[in-house]
């Protein structure tokens, strides 16, 4: 009974982030109010503001889940095979998912820095520490024949995949009005990216890239 009790907290705040994120991608965080989280939960407000005293701390809790996807997701790259050009384009059809499933953080980036302005930090740090990861395993890639990116060109070439890879959403919304977002959205982000990687693959990644991209249509 003990080691129940003790569960049943955690159960509960997950379950509440588990709403809040379906909620947050469907309609975005400010139209989302903390009493539909907790109906969706089956729970009453006050057991929702024991565990989240604020609408801040429960997107500070899901970027904190992001976070450590993400990292899960690139300790997945190593101990596999460098050489396989199916290897990096496993990664990156992960990404997006990754991306596609907390995709709130991104597509309403700017109004969540209002609503949370604890996540500025957060932002920054995971952007810093996978911009490395992406540059780490392009290097692999480099390494494998995969890639081959001039040293002029590779910083630029980093910075716009990341910028692409990442906020793909938040261009789509605030540029092209775009509020509901479906899978063809994440299609369009998909062939963004391989574009930019395109011209400075080997035969046999633009190959995995291409299929990636047409298995993901």
């Amino acid at each position: 009974m003990k080691n129940n009790d003790a569960e049943r907290p955690r159960r509960t705040r997950d379950r509440i982030l588990d709403a809040a994120l379906d909620l947050f991608n469907e309609r975005g965080p400010d139209r989302v109010t903390t009493a539909e989280i907790a109906l969706s939960v089956g729970i009453n407000e006050g057991n929702l503001y024991y565990h989240f005293r604020t609408k801040e701390s429960l997107v500070l809790a899901l970027f904190a889940r992001f976070e450590a996807d993400a990292m899960v997701l690139v300790a997945t790259v190593d101990g596999a095979d460098e050489a396989a050009a199916a290897t990096y384009a496993g990664f990156l059809r992960q990404w997006f998912s990754l991306v596609w499933n907390y995709r709130f953080l991104f597509r309403d980036l700017v109004g969540l820095v209002a609503l949370a302005p604890g996540l500025v930090e957060p932002v920054r740090a995971i952007s810093a520490t996978m911009r490395l990861a992406v540059g780490d395993i392009v290097g692999r890639m480099q390494k494998a024949g995969l890639v081959t990116i001039p040293e002029s060109e590779r910083d630029a070439v980093l910075t716009n995949l990341w910028i692409v890879s990442t906020y793909w959403a938040a261009y789509l919304n605030l540029q092209e009005g775009v509020g509901e977002f479906r899978p063809q959205q994440l299609d369009w982000g998909l062939q963004q990216v391989s574009s930019l990687f395109r011209p400075y693959l080997s035969a046999e990644a633009r190959v995995e890239l291409e299929a990636l991209v047409e298995n993901d249509m």
